[in-house]
């Protein structure tokens, strides 16, 4: 790869062309529990643009500009208060689509001159724990409905990881697949289910004839998939999903049976990102402390 063909796929700052790729997309901005009813305004970093989240008084929630329009003050040290979120400074008051509703200081509150001013607004949408923004142009498309969004949500766990890398080098080590056989020597990289003995090959490493990979171009993106010898007339196969532009679907610890996993790697600038994790079961509801614990081993391990 050339370093221009790199800059091209990793710059995702305003008017990069991967960036506004990007931006035509629902990305993750936040976990739902990172911004409960009453908390306090969330600087949020997307894309290399700095915003703020926040929970008005009625839960209704708001992505503007980090920097207030009268003398650029940081909003996130705002009071949520009067239906908005208002600047701590001079008290401008923005509601959830950056609007300034109350301009104190200025004769009757600004009216009539605070309508020729918008604070830059993003669309978002709650869906099973995470918090989705649109930053693209034009009116937003539909969230699509992936499999998690479908279920309750008990049967949903979600978390975040921050990365020091880009986003692509994070989606990467998704559809590596070859690197499993070698790294994550777990037992969730065992076959078999319930009531069903696990045929044991992760400590059997790479080994030569045991195991080949395929991939194939999809409309969605790339599908890659592992095939490995475990027996006589048995085989194991492992198939995970790259979702243009961002994602990646692995079996996960389910092995697809019950639910997959979703790593969605969204940059913060060109050189960090927040990796999202999303685990969800189509047959029974998830113990959050249990999945919590699993991630701290597939991390240490």
């Amino acid at each position: 790869m050339t370093e221009e063909e790199n800059k091209l796929l990793t710059q995702t700052g305003p008017g990069t062309p991967c960036g506004e790729l990007m931006r035509r997309y629902w990305q993750p901005a936040a976990l739902s529990e990172e911004i409960p009813m009453g908390a306090a305004p969330l600087p949020v970093k997307l894309f290399g643009e700095e915003l703020v989240l926040f929970r008005n008084e009625q839960g209704k929630l708001g992505l503007i500009d980090l920097h207030c329009a009268h003398r650029g003050a940081d909003l996130s040290y705002g009071r949520l208060e009067d239906g908005g979120l208002r600047c701590i400074y001079h008290g401008w008051l923005y509601d959830v689509n950056g609007k300034i509703i109350d301009m104190p200081g200025e004769e009757n509150g600004g009216k009539g001159f605070r309508d020729s001013i918008c604070q830059r607004a993003y669309p978002v949408e709650e869906r099973a724990g995470v918090i989705f923004a649109y930053m693209g142009p034009g009116k937003a498309p539909l969230i699509p409905n992936y499999g998690y969004l479908t279920v309750p949500l008990d049967h949903v766990f979600v978390t975040k990881i921050y990365q020091e890398c880009n986003y692509l080098q994070g989606n990467e080590g998704n559809i590596d697949i070859v690197h499993l056989s070698f790294l994550h020597f777990n037992k969730f990289r065992d076959t078999g289910g319930p009531g069903v003995e696990p045929v044991k090959f992760s400590g059997q490493g790479g080994a030569p004839g045991l195991e080949t990979t395929e991939a194939d171009l999809t409309d969605y993106g790339l599908r890659v998939c592992k095939i490995r010898k475990v027996g006589l007339d048995k085989k194991y196969l492992r198939v995970g999903n790259f979702v243009m532009p961002n994602l990646s679907a692995p079996p996960g610890q389910f092995n697809g049976k019950e639910g997959y996993l979703m790593n969605w790697h969204v940059p913060i600038d060109d050189t960090h990102h927040w990796k999202y994790i999303i685990i969800f079961n189509r047959e029974r509801p998830l113990d959050a402390e249990e999945q919590r614990r699993t991630r701290l081993e597939l991390t240490d391990g």
